[in-house]
């Protein structure tokens, strides 16, 4: 997926229950992710944003 969307393998593990939720963007199967390739795009993309982030842009706007 890191080398797909162009961020380090490091950053999206390091965001995960940041930016990317389990069941949304990735889901675990015997001790390996999985990585829901549309919802990244759509992530990278910025087509969607997630509650958390529309909640902390509420909060500062």
């Amino acid at each position: 997926m890191a080398k797909l969307i162009g961020y380090s393998r490091d950053y999206l593990l390091k965001n995960r229950e940041v930016l990317f939720y389990e069941g949304v963007h990735y889901f675990s199967k015997e001790n390996r992710l999985n990585w829901k390739v549309a919802k990244m795009i759509e992530w990278v993309e910025n087509q969607t944003m997630s509650d958390q982030a529309k909640q902390i842009l509420d909060m500062v706007s």
